[in-house]
């Protein structure tokens, strides 16, 4: 893990050649660069691709950094696998903003060097539960992370929902907690997701169900949903691909916006938090 700790410090401080000296001679990186989706071997190879990259990406996360990274972990295959959860930003097209992108990658380890590497970014994994169109119910209940992310002048990031469940209503940021994710971990990365925050997770707000049911009384989703007053600290505030709108809110005036009366009482449960913090 100290290798990829390393890799991580020496991407952000925009050393090449210190990112290249970790690699095996004999190498292979798979879907790693932006641009494409090719395989790379050789640390030779391997060395110049990352020296374009990191010349043509500055550091778009608080602080300069060009990866934030929330978690390395050992992933126990028997071959030296470490896995690092990260968030980045994509170098946008002439004249966009910059996109914020999460994802992972996995890193086999051997000798002190990295032999393979290969990232995935989520949006091409598609395994939250909310985007899983196959899935029309809950087949049990499923562990959700939400966010009360007030702005420095007391307003409530809110999401108007591109998919079931709650379509067109505005609602709180959050989703599907992922396999090995911590809690707050989730909540970062479906708040960058999202709307384009890179936030600090604070308090937990409350712990609840949320039990939906069909015309004939059936249960179709059932959520233990885990809600954290968060506080943004970069990123830029825009609707993510999974959410059709995202606006800052005054607290006082959530009726206008029709969210639930659960949303109104977690919101106003965080404004407490604040208070006596």
């Amino acid at each position: 893990m100290d290798v990829v700790r390393a890799f991580y410090s020496a991407v952000n401080r925009g050393d090449a050649a210190a990112v290249a000296a970790l690699y095996a001679p004999d190498c292979t990186v798979e879907y790693v660069f932006e641009d494409d989706a090719a395989v790379y071997d050789t640390r030779d190879v391997v060395a110049g691709k990352w020296a374009e990259e990191i010349a043509a990406r500055a550091g778009g996360l608080p602080g300069g950094h060009r990866v934030d990274v929330s978690r390395i972990a050992g992933v126990q295959t028997g071959w030296g696998w470490v896995r690092a959860d990260w968030v980045s930003v994509l170098a946008p097209p002439a004249g966009a903003d910059p996109q914020p992108v999460a994802g992972y990658s996995h890193f086999w380890v051997e000798g002190g060097l990295i032999r393979r590497h290969r990232s995935i970014r989520k949006d091409e994994v598609g395994t939250r539960f909310h985007e899983n169109e196959s899935r029309p119910r809950s087949r049990q209940p499923v562990v959700g992370v939400g966010a009360v992310v007030l702005s420095d002048d007391g307003r409530v990031v809110l999401v108007k929902r591109r998919n079931e469940p709650l379509a067109g209503q505005w609602s709180l940021p959050g989703g599907g907690l992922e396999l090995g994710e911590s809690l707050e971990a989730g909540t970062a990365r479906e708040v960058l997701e999202e709307t384009g925050l890179v936030v600090d997770v604070g308090l937990m707000v409350e712990v609840f169900d949320r039990i939906l049911l069909d015309d004939e009384g059936r249960v179709r989703f059932h959520f233990v949903l885990v809600d954290y007053l968060c506080r943004p600290r970069g990123g830029t505030l825009q609707a993510g691909s999974d959410v059709e709108a995202v606006t800052l809110a005054d607290p006082d005036g959530l009726a206008t916006w029709r969210v639930a009366e659960k949303v109104r009482a977690v919101v106003g449960r965080a404004l407490a938090l604040q208070r006596d913090k």
